[in-house]
């Protein structure tokens, strides 16, 4: 029997104080290389391969302010979906718990994508997001 998920993984995120010691820490110990910053998203650092294909590994550094680790955890998954909404009402029905309500990034007018942040039964958060949006 082949199970199908409610969603494909995507990457996971990391959250960091300092994006520049960040990107050094985790590119010793992932191999990957910082791609750099861009304008408005300054906030995010992509660590990736530098033979980069869609398949390929790559890491998500995202900067939070220094309470928030301690307070929602430092790392996350994210999941890639076609319908965050109703993704979403699955994860729910199956026992996971929505914390940020399907909404756009940064702005709808503007989105670049749709994301939602769950919380499995056990506490840990995840964010589904339909990427890129069509």
């Amino acid at each position: 029997m082949v199970h199908t998920g409610i969603a494909k993984l995507w990457k996971p995120v990391i959250s960091v104080t300092d994006l520049d010691e960040g990107e050094r820490f985790w590119s010793a110990v992932s191999g990957l290389s910082p791609k750099g910053r861009h304008g408005q998203f300054s906030e995010f650092s992509v660590l990736d391969a530098e033979d980069a294909s869609e398949g390929d590994a790559w890491i998500l550094l995202q900067l939070v302010p220094e309470g928030q680790i301690v307070v929602h955890g430092g790392t996350h998954l994210d999941f890639r979906v076609d319908d965050v909404a109703g993704a979403a009402q699955q994860i729910d029905g199956i026992g996971g718990m929505v914390i940020k309500p399907a909404g756009f990034y940064p702005t709808e007018s503007d989105a670049l994508l749709e994301w939602a942040v769950m919380q499995d039964p056990f506490g840990n958060e995840f964010c589904i997001i339909r990427w890129p949006l069509q």
